[in-house]
Protein backbone atom coordinates (compact mmCIF):
# COMPACT_ATOMS: atom_id res chain seq x y z
CA UNK A 1 0.00 0.00 0.00
CA UNK A 2 1.46 3.25 -1.21
CA UNK A 3 1.16 6.06 1.21
CA UNK A 4 2.51 9.53 0.16
CA UNK A 5 0.17 11.95 1.72
CA UNK A 6 -0.18 10.10 5.06
CA UNK A 7 -0.02 7.04 7.58
CA UNK A 8 -2.77 4.12 7.81
CA UNK A 9 -4.49 3.69 11.43
CA UNK A 10 -5.11 -0.18 10.49
CA UNK A 11 -7.74 -1.84 12.10
CA UNK A 12 -7.07 -4.93 13.87
CA UNK A 13 -7.69 -8.33 14.82
CA UNK A 14 -7.72 -10.21 17.77
CA UNK A 15 -7.09 -14.26 18.17
CA UNK A 16 -8.41 -15.56 21.26
CA UNK A 17 -9.21 -18.99 22.74
CA UNK A 18 -8.56 -21.47 25.72
CA UNK A 19 -4.65 -22.50 25.98
CA UNK A 20 -2.72 -24.48 23.46
CA UNK A 21 -5.38 -24.53 20.46
CA UNK A 22 -2.84 -22.97 17.76
CA UNK A 23 -3.35 -19.54 18.57
CA UNK A 24 0.20 -18.35 18.08
CA UNK A 25 0.42 -20.77 15.35
CA UNK A 26 -1.91 -19.13 13.45
CA UNK A 27 -0.74 -15.77 14.29
CA UNK A 28 2.66 -16.75 12.27
CA UNK A 29 1.41 -18.64 9.73
CA UNK A 30 -1.13 -15.27 8.61
CA UNK A 31 2.11 -12.72 9.70
CA UNK A 32 4.24 -14.74 7.76
CA UNK A 33 7.25 -15.12 9.71
CA UNK A 34 8.05 -16.04 13.26
CA UNK A 35 6.85 -13.51 15.79
CA UNK A 36 5.19 -15.54 18.77
CA UNK A 37 7.28 -18.43 20.58
CA UNK A 38 4.97 -21.67 19.77
CA UNK A 39 5.34 -24.98 21.21
CA UNK A 40 3.08 -27.56 23.38
CA UNK A 41 4.15 -26.51 26.74
CA UNK A 42 0.94 -25.36 28.19
CA UNK A 43 0.30 -21.13 28.02
CA UNK A 44 3.40 -20.32 26.04
CA UNK A 45 2.10 -16.66 25.21
CA UNK A 46 0.97 -14.75 28.03
CA UNK A 47 1.38 -11.00 26.89
CA UNK A 48 -0.65 -9.81 23.47
CA UNK A 49 1.90 -9.83 20.54
CA UNK A 50 1.20 -7.19 17.88
CA UNK A 51 2.53 -7.11 14.29
CA UNK A 52 1.18 -5.32 11.32
CA UNK A 53 0.34 -7.45 8.31
CA UNK A 54 -1.98 -7.21 5.24
CA UNK A 55 -3.86 -10.03 3.04
CA UNK A 56 -4.65 -9.24 -1.10
CA UNK A 57 -3.70 -5.41 -0.47
CA UNK A 58 -5.56 -5.38 2.43
CA UNK A 59 -3.45 -4.02 5.58
CA UNK A 60 -4.25 -4.60 9.19
CA UNK A 61 -3.02 -4.98 12.64
CA UNK A 62 -3.01 -8.69 14.16
CA UNK A 63 -2.82 -9.62 18.06
CA UNK A 64 -1.97 -12.46 19.34
CA UNK A 65 -3.10 -13.01 22.98
CA UNK A 66 -2.65 -15.72 26.07
CA UNK A 67 -4.63 -18.66 26.68
CA UNK A 68 -8.09 -17.80 28.28
CA UNK A 69 -8.16 -19.96 31.47
CA UNK A 70 -11.62 -19.31 32.95
CA UNK A 71 -11.78 -19.70 37.08
CA UNK A 72 -8.30 -19.21 37.75
CA UNK A 73 -6.91 -17.92 41.07
CA UNK A 74 -3.61 -17.68 40.00
CA UNK A 75 -2.38 -14.45 39.59
CA UNK A 76 -0.57 -14.66 36.39
CA UNK A 77 -3.90 -16.56 34.69
CA UNK A 78 -5.67 -13.70 35.77
CA UNK A 79 -3.74 -10.84 34.72
CA UNK A 80 -3.32 -12.75 30.52
CA UNK A 81 -6.77 -13.04 30.47
CA UNK A 82 -6.83 -9.32 31.35
CA UNK A 83 -4.54 -8.61 28.36
CA UNK A 84 -6.47 -10.47 26.25
CA UNK A 85 -10.14 -8.62 27.11
CA UNK A 86 -7.94 -5.63 26.38
CA UNK A 87 -7.03 -7.06 23.08
CA UNK A 88 -11.05 -7.91 22.53
CA UNK A 89 -11.86 -4.13 22.76
CA UNK A 90 -9.36 -2.91 20.54
CA UNK A 91 -10.64 -5.04 18.08
CA UNK A 92 -12.69 -5.19 14.86
CA UNK A 93 -12.60 -8.48 14.92
CA UNK A 94 -11.94 -11.44 17.37
CA UNK A 95 -11.08 -14.69 15.42
CA UNK A 96 -12.05 -17.70 18.79
CA UNK A 97 -9.68 -20.65 17.93
CA UNK A 98 -10.66 -23.53 19.04
CA UNK A 99 -9.16 -27.50 18.68
CA UNK A 100 -10.94 -29.30 16.41
CA UNK A 101 -10.04 -32.53 17.55
CA UNK A 102 -11.10 -32.51 20.97
CA UNK A 103 -14.59 -30.96 19.89
CA UNK A 104 -16.34 -28.05 21.51
CA UNK A 105 -15.78 -27.60 25.59
CA UNK A 106 -18.14 -25.64 27.62
CA UNK A 107 -15.27 -23.19 28.55
CA UNK A 108 -15.48 -22.38 24.80
CA UNK A 109 -19.30 -22.00 24.97
CA UNK A 110 -18.89 -19.67 27.85
CA UNK A 111 -15.72 -17.92 25.84
CA UNK A 112 -18.01 -16.93 22.81
CA UNK A 113 -21.33 -15.99 24.83
CA UNK A 114 -19.62 -13.37 26.32
CA UNK A 115 -18.03 -11.76 22.99
CA UNK A 116 -21.50 -12.18 21.27
CA UNK A 117 -22.60 -9.68 24.21
CA UNK A 118 -20.07 -7.11 23.51
CA UNK A 119 -21.24 -7.10 19.94
CA UNK A 120 -18.18 -7.38 17.99
CA UNK A 121 -17.62 -9.46 14.59
CA UNK A 122 -16.70 -13.16 16.05
CA UNK A 123 -15.34 -16.20 13.80
CA UNK A 124 -14.61 -19.37 14.63
CA UNK A 125 -11.54 -21.18 13.48
CA UNK A 126 -11.78 -24.79 14.06
CA UNK A 127 -8.13 -25.42 14.31
CA UNK A 128 -5.88 -28.50 13.73
CA UNK A 129 -8.10 -30.29 11.34
CA UNK A 130 -4.62 -32.91 9.90
CA UNK A 131 -7.26 -34.11 7.40
CA UNK A 132 -9.27 -32.13 5.34
CA UNK A 133 -11.53 -34.98 4.81
CA UNK A 134 -12.70 -34.86 8.35
CA UNK A 135 -13.01 -30.63 7.84
CA UNK A 136 -17.21 -31.25 7.55
CA UNK A 137 -17.39 -33.42 10.65
CA UNK A 138 -15.60 -30.84 12.65
CA UNK A 139 -17.56 -27.97 11.60
CA UNK A 140 -21.02 -29.69 12.33
CA UNK A 141 -19.57 -30.10 15.52
CA UNK A 142 -18.79 -26.65 16.57
CA UNK A 143 -22.61 -25.76 15.53
CA UNK A 144 -23.40 -25.44 18.80
CA UNK A 145 -21.32 -23.22 19.87
CA UNK A 146 -23.77 -20.66 18.23
CA UNK A 147 -21.36 -18.52 16.13
CA UNK A 148 -22.12 -17.93 12.56
CA UNK A 149 -18.94 -17.74 10.77
CA UNK A 150 -17.18 -20.61 11.40
CA UNK A 151 -13.77 -22.30 9.38
CA UNK A 152 -12.02 -25.52 9.57
CA UNK A 153 -8.18 -24.80 9.52
CA UNK A 154 -4.59 -26.38 10.11
CA UNK A 155 -2.67 -22.85 10.83
CA UNK A 156 0.40 -25.37 11.12
CA UNK A 157 -0.28 -26.51 7.45
CA UNK A 158 -1.99 -23.61 5.75
CA UNK A 159 -4.99 -25.46 5.07
CA UNK A 160 -8.00 -23.14 5.32
CA UNK A 161 -6.37 -20.43 6.52
CA UNK A 162 -6.78 -18.30 2.46
CA UNK A 163 -10.38 -18.64 3.17
CA UNK A 164 -10.65 -17.42 6.67
CA UNK A 165 -8.60 -14.28 5.53
CA UNK A 166 -10.53 -13.83 2.77
CA UNK A 167 -13.37 -13.03 5.33
CA UNK A 168 -11.75 -11.17 7.58
CA UNK A 169 -10.44 -8.71 5.19
CA UNK A 170 -13.76 -8.32 3.64
CA UNK A 171 -15.33 -7.81 7.06
CA UNK A 172 -12.38 -5.57 8.18
CA UNK A 173 -13.49 -1.85 8.27
CA UNK A 174 -11.68 0.94 5.68
CA UNK A 175 -8.53 2.46 7.79
CA UNK A 176 -8.58 6.14 8.35
CA UNK A 177 -6.08 7.87 6.85
CA UNK A 178 -4.33 9.84 10.12
CA UNK A 179 -1.10 12.73 9.51
CA UNK A 180 2.24 11.29 8.66
CA UNK A 181 5.05 11.99 10.66
CA UNK A 182 8.72 12.10 8.80
CA UNK A 183 11.09 10.81 11.27
CA UNK A 184 10.47 7.04 12.18
CA UNK A 185 10.02 6.18 16.08
CA UNK A 186 12.93 5.37 18.00
CA UNK A 187 13.23 1.68 18.97
CA UNK A 188 14.10 1.07 22.30
CA UNK A 189 14.39 -2.38 23.51
CA UNK A 190 14.28 -3.69 27.13
CA UNK A 191 16.77 -6.21 27.91
CA UNK A 192 18.47 -7.92 30.87
CA UNK A 193 18.48 -10.47 33.01
CA UNK A 194 15.02 -12.34 34.27
CA UNK A 195 13.24 -10.33 37.27
CA UNK A 196 15.39 -7.46 37.26
CA UNK A 197 12.06 -5.00 36.42
CA UNK A 198 12.06 -4.31 32.26
CA UNK A 199 7.73 -4.95 32.45
CA UNK A 200 7.64 -3.01 35.30
CA UNK A 201 9.39 0.33 33.88
CA UNK A 202 7.57 -0.21 30.69
CA UNK A 203 4.52 -0.31 32.54
CA UNK A 204 5.58 3.13 34.60
CA UNK A 205 6.22 4.68 31.23
CA UNK A 206 3.17 4.00 29.52
CA UNK A 207 0.68 4.48 32.99
CA UNK A 208 -0.67 1.02 32.41
CA UNK A 209 -0.53 -2.09 32.57
CA UNK A 210 0.41 -3.15 28.97
CA UNK A 211 2.59 -5.85 29.98
CA UNK A 212 2.49 -8.33 32.47
CA UNK A 213 4.41 -7.93 35.77
CA UNK A 214 4.88 -11.14 37.90
CA UNK A 215 7.52 -12.14 40.22
CA UNK A 216 7.78 -15.58 38.54
CA UNK A 217 10.66 -15.28 36.87
CA UNK A 218 10.57 -15.76 32.87
CA UNK A 219 7.12 -14.10 32.93
CA UNK A 220 7.68 -11.93 29.72
CA UNK A 221 8.38 -14.55 27.08
CA UNK A 222 7.48 -12.71 23.21
CA UNK A 223 9.23 -9.93 22.77
CA UNK A 224 6.02 -7.38 23.30
CA UNK A 225 5.54 -3.81 20.77
CA UNK A 226 3.82 -0.68 22.34
CA UNK A 227 4.03 3.04 20.81
CA UNK A 228 4.49 5.53 23.36
CA UNK A 229 4.15 9.28 22.15
CA UNK A 230 5.49 12.13 24.36
CA UNK A 231 6.45 15.56 23.83
CA UNK A 232 5.82 15.32 20.18
CA UNK A 233 8.14 12.42 19.49
CA UNK A 234 7.65 8.93 19.19
CA UNK A 235 8.83 5.51 20.65
CA UNK A 236 8.35 2.02 20.07
CA UNK A 237 8.72 -0.11 23.79
CA UNK A 238 10.17 -3.47 22.91
CA UNK A 239 9.49 -5.63 26.42
CA UNK A 240 11.65 -8.79 25.89
CA UNK A 241 12.19 -12.11 27.83
CA UNK A 242 15.12 -12.11 30.43
CA UNK A 243 18.41 -13.39 29.00
CA UNK A 244 19.98 -15.70 31.12
CA UNK A 245 23.71 -17.71 30.79
CA UNK A 246 23.23 -20.61 27.91
CA UNK A 247 24.40 -23.48 30.34
CA UNK A 248 21.12 -22.22 32.41
CA UNK A 249 18.84 -22.47 29.91
CA UNK A 250 16.54 -25.28 30.09
CA UNK A 251 13.39 -25.13 27.49
CA UNK A 252 12.19 -25.09 24.29
CA UNK A 253 10.10 -21.62 25.84
CA UNK A 254 12.90 -20.14 26.87
CA UNK A 255 15.20 -20.76 24.32
CA UNK A 256 12.74 -19.29 22.17
CA UNK A 257 12.44 -16.33 23.98
CA UNK A 258 15.92 -15.56 24.38
CA UNK A 259 16.70 -15.99 20.70
CA UNK A 260 13.80 -13.61 19.99
CA UNK A 261 15.02 -10.95 22.71
CA UNK A 262 18.71 -11.32 21.19
CA UNK A 263 17.32 -10.80 17.53
CA UNK A 264 14.83 -7.46 18.52
CA UNK A 265 17.82 -6.18 19.88
CA UNK A 266 19.46 -5.82 16.70
CA UNK A 267 16.51 -3.89 15.23
CA UNK A 268 16.53 -1.55 17.62
CA UNK A 269 18.06 1.84 18.00
CA UNK A 270 18.64 1.71 21.67
CA UNK A 271 19.17 -1.24 24.33
CA UNK A 272 18.23 -0.29 27.49
CA UNK A 273 20.13 -2.95 29.85
CA UNK A 274 18.45 -2.98 33.01
CA UNK A 275 20.20 -4.25 35.97
CA UNK A 276 19.10 -4.99 39.53
CA UNK A 277 20.39 -2.20 41.93
CA UNK A 278 21.18 -4.52 44.77
CA UNK A 279 23.32 -7.11 42.57
CA UNK A 280 25.46 -4.99 40.14
CA UNK A 281 26.88 -4.87 37.09
CA UNK A 282 26.89 -8.74 36.70
CA UNK A 283 29.33 -10.93 33.89
CA UNK A 284 25.58 -11.76 31.74
CA UNK A 285 25.04 -8.15 32.04
CA UNK A 286 28.22 -7.10 30.47
CA UNK A 287 27.85 -10.31 28.14
CA UNK A 288 23.89 -8.27 26.94
CA UNK A 289 26.12 -4.63 27.04
CA UNK A 290 29.03 -6.51 24.36
CA UNK A 291 26.04 -7.41 22.23
CA UNK A 292 24.66 -4.04 22.49
CA UNK A 293 27.88 -2.54 21.51
CA UNK A 294 28.46 -5.67 18.65
CA UNK A 295 24.95 -4.53 17.10
CA UNK A 296 25.50 -1.33 16.90
CA UNK A 297 22.96 -0.20 19.57
CA UNK A 298 22.69 2.80 21.71
CA UNK A 299 23.32 1.72 25.14
CA UNK A 300 21.70 3.17 28.47
CA UNK A 301 22.31 1.39 32.14
CA UNK A 302 19.15 1.36 34.03
CA UNK A 303 19.84 0.25 38.02
CA UNK A 304 16.68 -0.32 38.82
CA UNK A 305 15.07 -1.84 42.16
CA UNK A 306 17.12 1.45 44.44
CA UNK A 307 13.39 1.59 46.49
CA UNK A 308 15.34 -2.00 47.82
CA UNK A 309 18.85 -1.02 48.96
CA UNK A 310 19.78 -0.24 52.46
CA UNK A 311 18.82 3.15 53.43
CA UNK A 312 22.52 3.53 54.76
CA UNK A 313 24.02 2.96 50.80
CA UNK A 314 21.33 5.75 49.20
CA UNK A 315 24.78 8.37 50.19
CA UNK A 316 26.39 5.96 48.03
CA UNK A 317 23.72 6.95 45.01
CA UNK A 318 26.18 9.52 43.39
CA UNK A 319 28.89 7.13 42.88
CA UNK A 320 26.87 4.24 40.92
CA UNK A 321 26.97 6.12 38.19
CA UNK A 322 30.71 5.98 37.43
CA UNK A 323 30.84 2.56 39.07
CA UNK A 324 28.47 1.00 36.58
CA UNK A 325 30.73 2.71 33.71
CA UNK A 326 34.01 1.52 35.01
CA UNK A 327 32.35 -1.92 35.34
CA UNK A 328 31.69 -2.02 31.97
CA UNK A 329 34.95 -1.34 30.54
CA UNK A 330 35.10 -0.78 26.38
CA UNK A 331 31.31 -0.38 26.81
CA UNK A 332 31.73 3.04 29.74
CA UNK A 333 30.46 4.94 27.00
CA UNK A 334 26.92 3.94 28.02
CA UNK A 335 24.59 6.64 29.90
CA UNK A 336 23.21 5.37 33.42
CA UNK A 337 20.37 5.91 35.45
CA UNK A 338 18.91 5.18 38.47
CA UNK A 339 15.75 3.80 38.68
CA UNK A 340 12.23 2.20 41.06
CA UNK A 341 9.93 1.27 38.92
CA UNK A 342 7.87 0.76 41.71
CA UNK A 343 8.26 4.07 43.50
CA UNK A 344 8.07 5.81 40.27
CA UNK A 345 11.93 7.72 41.01
CA UNK A 346 14.20 8.41 38.24
CA UNK A 347 11.38 7.55 35.63
CA UNK A 348 11.27 11.13 34.46
CA UNK A 349 15.18 10.70 33.07
CA UNK A 350 14.81 7.24 31.03
CA UNK A 351 12.99 9.47 28.10
CA UNK A 352 15.50 12.91 27.86
CA UNK A 353 18.51 10.35 28.22
CA UNK A 354 16.90 7.90 25.07
CA UNK A 355 16.59 11.24 22.62
CA UNK A 356 20.26 12.07 23.67
CA UNK A 357 21.63 8.94 22.71
CA UNK A 358 19.47 8.49 19.60
CA UNK A 359 21.07 11.65 18.63
CA UNK A 360 24.47 11.07 19.41
CA UNK A 361 23.73 7.60 17.14
CA UNK A 362 22.80 9.92 14.23
CA UNK A 363 25.46 12.19 14.59
CA UNK A 364 27.29 13.41 11.21
CA UNK A 365 30.46 15.76 12.49
CA UNK A 366 31.01 18.54 9.80
CA UNK A 367 34.07 17.63 7.47
CA UNK A 368 36.01 20.82 8.87
CA UNK A 369 35.87 20.22 12.54
CA UNK A 370 36.43 16.54 11.83
CA UNK A 371 39.46 17.42 9.91
CA UNK A 372 40.73 20.13 12.61
CA UNK A 373 40.21 17.12 15.62
CA UNK A 374 41.93 14.82 13.73
CA UNK A 375 45.13 16.67 13.16
CA UNK A 376 45.25 17.25 16.91
CA UNK A 377 44.67 13.62 17.54
CA UNK A 378 47.70 12.54 15.44
CA UNK A 379 50.12 15.26 15.98
CA UNK A 380 49.22 13.99 20.02
CA UNK A 381 50.12 10.02 19.78
CA UNK A 382 51.48 8.59 16.39
CA UNK A 383 51.07 4.81 16.18
CA UNK A 384 53.06 2.38 17.53
CA UNK A 385 55.73 0.21 15.47
CA UNK A 386 58.67 2.81 15.35
CA UNK A 387 59.84 4.01 11.72
CA UNK A 388 58.35 1.38 9.71
CA UNK A 389 54.67 2.91 11.17
CA UNK A 390 52.95 5.77 9.14
CA UNK A 391 50.89 8.81 10.40
CA UNK A 392 47.47 7.98 9.32
CA UNK A 393 46.90 10.30 6.34
CA UNK A 394 43.23 11.28 7.28
CA UNK A 395 39.81 10.66 8.67
CA UNK A 396 36.38 10.32 7.10
CA UNK A 397 32.67 9.81 8.21
CA UNK A 398 31.53 7.01 6.26
CA UNK A 399 27.54 6.35 8.02
CA UNK A 400 25.48 7.30 10.96
CA UNK A 401 23.30 4.69 13.34
CA UNK A 402 25.83 4.50 14.59
CA UNK A 403 28.47 6.86 13.12
CA UNK A 404 31.27 5.16 11.00
CA UNK A 405 34.79 6.29 10.47
CA UNK A 406 37.38 5.50 8.13
CA UNK A 407 40.93 6.45 8.84
CA UNK A 408 43.59 5.89 5.90
CA UNK A 409 47.00 5.03 6.34
CA UNK A 410 50.59 3.44 5.44
CA UNK A 411 52.61 1.49 7.12
CA UNK A 412 52.33 -1.99 9.42
CA UNK A 413 50.75 0.26 12.47
CA UNK A 414 47.72 1.05 10.40
CA UNK A 415 46.06 -2.43 11.30
CA UNK A 416 46.94 -2.25 15.36
CA UNK A 417 43.15 -2.08 17.20
CA UNK A 418 44.80 -0.15 20.17
CA UNK A 419 45.40 2.87 17.76
CA UNK A 420 41.58 2.81 17.08
CA UNK A 421 40.36 2.58 20.77
CA UNK A 422 42.81 5.86 21.31
CA UNK A 423 41.22 7.55 18.29
CA UNK A 424 37.37 6.78 19.84
CA UNK A 425 38.50 8.08 23.17
CA UNK A 426 39.37 11.35 20.95
CA UNK A 427 36.65 11.43 19.30
CA UNK A 428 34.29 10.92 22.11
CA UNK A 429 36.20 13.48 23.61
CA UNK A 430 35.79 16.01 20.55
CA UNK A 431 32.55 15.00 19.23
CA UNK A 432 30.07 13.99 22.82
CA UNK A 433 28.95 10.39 21.77
CA UNK A 434 27.88 9.54 24.61
CA UNK A 435 25.51 6.02 24.89
CA UNK A 436 27.16 5.10 20.97
CA UNK A 437 29.27 3.11 19.83
CA UNK A 438 31.57 4.65 17.40
CA UNK A 439 33.30 1.76 14.83
CA UNK A 440 36.70 2.70 13.43
CA UNK A 441 38.37 1.32 10.43
CA UNK A 442 42.06 1.79 9.97
CA UNK A 443 42.93 0.67 6.03
CA UNK A 444 46.04 1.36 4.48
CA UNK A 445 46.37 3.72 1.28
CA UNK A 446 46.16 2.33 -1.91
CA UNK A 447 49.35 2.53 -3.66
CA UNK A 448 49.38 3.25 -7.40
CA UNK A 449 51.47 0.48 -9.36
CA UNK A 450 53.90 2.14 -11.79
CA UNK A 451 54.29 0.25 -14.63
CA UNK A 452 58.24 -0.32 -16.50
CA UNK A 453 57.46 1.22 -19.85
CA UNK A 454 58.71 -0.90 -22.78
CA UNK A 455 61.60 0.05 -24.74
Amino acid sequence: MNQSSGAVSLPQVAIVGRPNVGKSTLFNRIVGRREAIVGSQHGMTRDRNTAETDWNGVSFGLIDTGGIDQGSKEDLLRRVEEQVMFAIDIADIVLLVVDGRQGPLPVEHEIASQLRRRGITLILAINKCDQPETADEMELAFHEVGIELMYVIAAEHGFGVADLLDTVTDLLPEAPIVESEEDPPIRVAFVGRPNVGKSSLVNTLLGSERVIVNDQPGTTRDPIDTLLESNGRRYVLVDTAGIRKRARIDTHAEIASVAMARRRMTQADIALLVIDADEGVTHQDLHVAADANRMGCGLIVVVNKWDLVDEEEESLRPQVEENVRERLGRMRYARVAVTSATEGTGIEALLPLVDEVAEARRRRVPTADLNVAFAAMVGRHAPAGGTSAAHPKYLTQVGVNPPRFVAFAGGRGAARGDYTRYLENRLRASFDFAGSPVVIKLRRSRRKKRRARRR
